[in-house]
């Protein structure tokens, strides 16, 4: 609902409407979807946007504006800028989405898939890596594949948030299970002939 008098009718519905897209998309990655909403608002409007002007175009409280804007300077996505002749605060949306969407990456995404890894190399550790017991064996031989994945997740991760590019050779390496290296055997054939 956009009551911004300053902004026509269409461009606020139009707004709201990507908002909505974004914080969909957002809510996939475990953020709240004001918090897509809200970058989208300030990243299409033409100027910096103070906490009321924020306020009324996406129709919310103030207090909701303030906690959220809080929690996306957190995150680096959006900003606080000084506007001349003006004692408010005003906000813009990062304008280098991948710089934006990199920072989430490597901060929380990249940490966990750490934290995932680390616990695996424990679990790995539990298990006696000279044992005759044929059952461990195994689980330790599918903890060493587990913590290969990882391992190659998180350098992938690493070197295209870093690059900005992806080589998942290294992937095609490992053989977990036979449904995972059918997978990567259906991917390198070519598609039948005559479908």
């Amino acid at each position: 609902m956009n009551d911004d008098p300053r902004l026509p009718p269409e461009a606020g519905d139009a707004t709201l409407q990507a908002g909505q897209a974004i914080g969909s998309l957002m809510e996939l990655w475990g953020f709240k979807r004001v918090h897509g909403v809200m970058w989208t608002v300030l990243y299409l409007a033409d100027a910096p946007l103070d906490a009321q002007e924020i306020r009324a175009r996406m129709g919310i409280s103030s207090g909701l504006v303030s906690m959220t804007l809080h929690e996306l300077i957190r995150w680096g996505v959006v900003t606080r800028v000084t506007q001349p002749r003006t004692r408010r605060e005003h906000y813009k949306a990062e304008p280098d989405i991948w710089r934006a969407v990199a920072k989430v990456l490597r901060e929380r995404e990249l940490f966990c898939l750490q934290m995932a890894l680390d616990d695996l190399r424990d679990a790995r550790g539990l298990l006696a890596a000279g044992t005759t017991d044929e059952r461990t064996r195994r689980a330790r031989e599918r903890l060493d594949e587990l913590v290969s994945l990882g391992e190659v997740g998180s350098d992938l991760l690493d070197r295209f948030l870093d690059l900005g590019t992806l080589d998942i050779s290294r992937l095609r390496q490992i053989q977990l299970g036979m449904g995972f290296s059918r997978i990567l055997r259906r991917k390198n054939q070519p598609p039948a002939s005559g479908r």
